[in-house]
């Protein structure tokens, strides 16, 4: 088995874990729904730690449902890996009897040996799958309880904010800042939620591992050690008990020491011959560093064992593939793994916003989901091994619909910035004619005049415009370009018919004019206006 066989068998077993994770995480929202509820923060939080038992048992049921679907992917995986190792030697096994140079063995699946090998192995899967069950149930309310605690302290401190203060209003209630407050907090603790996830483990050091990480891990391992025992049970049945390991450069200290050697399996030690009568000296199996994590056929591994007939070559019975190809491809699927982590996470941000009805914190993660799908895609299409694996990119809770309405999201979004780089493209130009002052282009809310007083005086008799109110208003309505100057106090509009010019202060139509009237500048900015197709 090589290392990228080894990923994909675990693959089966932590994508269960990848839903589940998703799962309880979408529960701990659904218990925070209510964060923009009227009431004070500090009521907020004691509300929801008072709901931390009706959470941990609906999670209960969670992983409970989820863990009759991860043992029976793990039996399935323990099955393929045992099969995969007897295909890979019961061939070579039957010819070596048929030369009479190995004792014949009963089938494989009427031996004593790896039956046993198997229940060791399927007790051992189960518990660590069992590990990760307890540790995300203690974590899921452990991740509820730091979730709630830092929205309302993240909530506090914006509360106590003097712009905050001064944007509610000196009259605002005790209620009213919190549920404002902690809408605005809420964005921030989702994303930190998000990036932490719910841990599987926690190794004796103290660090987290997530669901994927150590779960495919665990697997791997789990997979790689049933080919390596269900190997040695039909050697034994067999009656083969020599091994030799192959060799290769970079490996690590402990696999360094035990590369290219022969062991025997019934922990003699002595003298061998090869194929060409060259003494070789073998070693007791259980002084190898076989079994520890970072020693031989451990985790992340590189190297295999073969059995080994004196005076015979045995290897030429099990040929080994280009593992230079091998490690290139496995190399480049990590990538596209890492690739693929982001993008769920991503899914999972959505998928969460989506849950809490935060539309503005959904329709941005939105857009970096397809940020982080497009880099991924470009990564695997430049690959000609590679393919996109949607099994790998699902998440629980981003179905059809989610997946619509983010697709919709990044298309708005990205439509809103093409038109502001469009807008701020005009709205440069219009300031190269001279015209100064804050520029808003399609003015969509224009200033209501109609209680406004129009100085009729300085319109018509002292500068002669000859416009009236009613068109001075209609001027305004048509305008496709306001200037606002002096902070907002006035605003002057322009349209293709005429301009008018508003005093916000003192709530008067300061004056009007038509478009024969406008200067050199005003028509400069109307020929950029008509350019564009804005006029």
């Amino acid at each position: 088995m090589n290392l990228l066989e080894n990923q994909q068998l675990a693959e089966t077993v932590d994508s269960t874990y990848l839903d589940l994770e998703s799962m309880l995480m979408r529960n701990i929202i659904r218990h925070i729904r209510d964060y923009d509820q009227p009431i004070a923060t500090d009521n907020w939080l004691l509300q929801k730690l008072a709901e931390i038992g009706r959470l941990n048992n609906e999670n209960i049921k969670i992983i409970a449902q989820q863990t009759g679907i991860s043992q029976t992917a793990a039996e399935r995986m323990l099955q393929e890996a045992m099969e995969d190792a007897i295909n890979a030697t019961d061939r070579g096994f039957q010819y070596l009897v048929r030369q009479g140079i190995a004792d014949r063995a009963v089938d494989s699946g009427k031996s004593k040996t790896v039956k046993q090998v198997m229940k060791l192995l399927r007790d051992q899967a189960k518990d660590t799958l069992n590990v990760c069950n307890t540790t995300m149930l203690y974590k899921a309310g452990d991740a509820f309880k730091k979730l709630v605690n830092s929205i309302a302290k993240e909530a506090g401190e914006i509360a106590d904010k003097q712009t905050f203060i001064d944007r509610l209003g000196k009259h605002a209630t005790a209620t009213t800042i919190g549920a404002e407050s902690r809408q605005q907090a809420v964005r921030k603790c989702i994303q930190e939620f998000n990036d932490k996830g719910i841990p599987a483990f926690v190794d004796k050091a103290g660090r987290e591992w997530t669901p994927e990480a150590y779960v495919n891990m665990a697997m791997r391992n789990t997979a790689r050690q049933t080919e390596e025992e269900i190997q040695t049970a039909r050697c034994k049945d067999f009656g083969v008990n020599l091994i030799a390991i192959d060799s290769h450069s970079g490996a690590r200290p402990k696999c360094a020491k035990d590369q290219g050697k022969i062991f025997d399996l019934n922990n003699g030690s002595g003298y061998t011959e090869d194929l060409k009568g060259k003494k070789i000296r073998y070693y007791p199996w259980k002084e190898s560093s076989y079994g520890e994590p970072d020693g031989i056929l451990g985790i992340n591994c590189g190297h295999h064992k073969w059995p080994f007939i004196p005076g015979v070559n045995i290897q030429r019975y099990f040929p080994t593939d280009d593992m230079d190809s091998n490690n290139k491809l496995y190399k480049e699927t990590q990538v596209q793994r890492a690739l693929e982590r982001e993008v769920r996470k991503q899914k999972r941000e959505c998928m969460l916003f989506d849950e809490l009805g935060y539309k503005e914190a959904f329709e941005k993660s939105a857009v970096k989901l397809k940020e982080k799908e497009a880099k991924l895609k470009t990564y695997v299409d430049g690959k000609d091994h590679l393919h996109r694996r949607a099994d790998r990119e699902q998440v629980v809770g981003f179905g059809k619909r989610v997946s619509a309405e983010a697709t919709a999201a990044d298309i708005r979004v990205k439509k809103s910035l093409a038109e502001k780089a469009r807008d701020d493209k005009i709205k440069a130009e219009i300031k190269s004619t001279g015209i100064k002052g804050q520029i808003e282009l399609s003015p969509k809310e224009k200033i209501d005049v109609s209680d406004f007083s129009f100085d009729d005086a300085h319109i018509n008799r002292e500068r002669e415009h000859s416009v009236t109110r009613q068109e001075a208003e209609r001027f305004i309505q048509e305008a496709d370009v306001a200037i606002s100057k002096w902070n907002g106090r006035f605003v002057n509009y322009y349209g293709p018919n005429g301009a008018v010019f508003v005093d916000t202060e003192n709530n008067n139509i300061r004056t009007a004019f038509r478009k024969e009237e406008f200067d050199d500048r005003v028509k400069k900015m109307r020929e950029v206006i008509a350019n564009n197709g804005k006029g």
